[in-house]
């Protein structure tokens, strides 16, 4: 290795150059404008900082890595950035606990009304007469103290406080249409009603038809009266407690093709519904248990749906299977966006970061969506390390300033692309 010395003379250096393609992005669509009008927090007309600066800002700071609200100090050093943006001050890390602590339950749902209103003019753009909407919770550990932190459903670390967030997600673009923000005590289906209108209510326009996947959670007769009500068709996995002795006495057939696999469908009311549903099974051969037996017993793993779609049991298997991504989208906004890791000792506050992290992940989303990529294909953190983690040197010539980016920059030609896009984009 050659000797070498360390000097901190250099000016206008920054490792966040892709930034700059969001914030085009976000000036295009005008989200400031649409924040601003929105929020209903006010402050002094000759305060620094206003609540649509906080969020536009932790979005910046999400999309560079900052998973804590002290490590907004990154781009509050960045002179780059903040010369690009025109962010002459910078609010230090108690300054935004402060701005996000302003925050209500009337105010997170001002911030979930924004983010619709930016979802309609991206939807302008191009949008799908049929899409697929997965419904599934979560729970975000926590240490600490933190209010609305409670003990609930924990499968990792019984008895550890934790959130209990619930999500909605398109498939065909891997969008997050909704999510509540919920205390870790709280059941998987509470709500899920109410939850779901307002899912309903933020579909653009131009969907003519939806298709609703969701886990045993989600296994709800009033639920299941919402969703026919509006036309939507479903395929919800059902609850196997005691379903495996009613599902044992049906009359199983192979499934061609797949040998262990067999499969069966019928009608059936729980009790509390209101009418009887299509249920449709599959069951998998395990294990044959001969020792000591007369006769063999056969060991069997089961797999029940209820649904109002005309597939084949199997078919209705290998569509659930898909529902699989949405586990891997709700990973990218809590362990690579930080969903519900930025947190601060207020309740409302954790629930405004977090919908700000969601909403900084559909940004990446959209931005991809509409720049070439149909859905996204990139985890966030690739996206960061390839289009976002860019050194670049900003110089003023010509009257003009320039970002000076390296000759042989990895993925210099989706930069371009990318670029290109963003430019050409127009927003009514």
């Amino acid at each position: 290795m050659k000797k070498i010395t360390v000097e901190f003379t250099e000016k206008n250096l920054t490792g966040n150059a892709g930034l700059v393609h969001f914030g085009r992005f976000i000036e295009k669509l005008g989200l400031r404008g649409i924040l601003s009008s929105h929020l209903t927090i006010t402050r002094a007309a000759n305060a620094d900082y206003q609540a649509c600066d906080a969020v536009i800002m932790l979005i910046f700071g999400v999309l560079a890595g900052v998973k804590h609200i002290s490590r907004m100090a990154l781009l509050k050093a960045d002179n780059v950035l903040r010369t690009v943006f025109d962010w002459d001050k910078f609010p230090a890390a108690s300054t935004f606990g402060r701005l996000f602590r302003l925050f209500s339950h009337k105010n997170c749902n001002e911030l979930s009304e924004a983010e619709d209103k930016v979802r309609r003019k991206i939807w302008k753009k191009g949008w799908f007469r049929r899409i697929t909407v997965d419904f599934d919770s979560s729970v975000k550990m926590v240490f600490g103290s933190q209010e609305g932190a409670e003990k609930g459903y924990n499968p990792l670390k019984k008895g550890q406080k934790s959130y209990h967030p619930v999500f909605c997600f398109i498939a065909e673009t891997c969008e997050c249409l909704h999510n509540w923000f919920r205390p870790g005590n709280t059941y998987s289906a509470n709500g899920i009603v109410e939850f779901c209108k307002e899912c309903f209510a933020r579909i653009p326009k131009g969907v003519w038809k939806v298709f609703v996947r969701a886990d045993s959670a989600f296994f709800n007769g009033e639920f299941l009266d919402f969703l026919e009500s509006k036309g939507a068709l479903y395929l919800i996995k059902v609850k196997m407690k005691g379903l495996e002795e009613l599902l044992s006495l049906k009359k199983w057939q192979k499934v061609r093709n797949m040998p262990g696999f067999e499969s069966t469908e019928f009608e059936y009311k729980c009790g509390g519904w209101s009418k009887p549903r299509r249920f449709a099974a599959v069951r998998e051969l395990i294990e044959v248990i001969t020792e000591g037996l007369l006769f063999p017993k056969y060991e069997y793993q089961y797999f029940c749906y209820v649904l109002n779609e005309n597939f084949s049991p199997w078919k209705a298997h290998k569509k659930y299977a898909k529902r699989a991504a949405s586990e891997n989208w709700i990973e990218w906004c809590k362990n690579q966006m930080a969903a519900g890791t930025i947190l601060t000792q207020d309740f409302w506050a954790n629930t405004a970061v977090f919908q700000t992290c969601i909403l900084a992940y559909n940004l990446m989303v959209w931005m991809m969506m509409l720049t070439g990529e149909k859905k996204l294909r990139y985890e966030p953190n690739t996206i960061k390390a390839w289009f976002i983690h860019v050194p670049a040197r900003l110089l003023m010539g010509s009257r003009r300033w320039v970002l000076k980016l390296s000759q042989n920059a990895f993925f210099k030609g989706k930069w371009l692309e990318i670029e290109n896009a963003v430019d050409c984009l127009c927003f009514e």
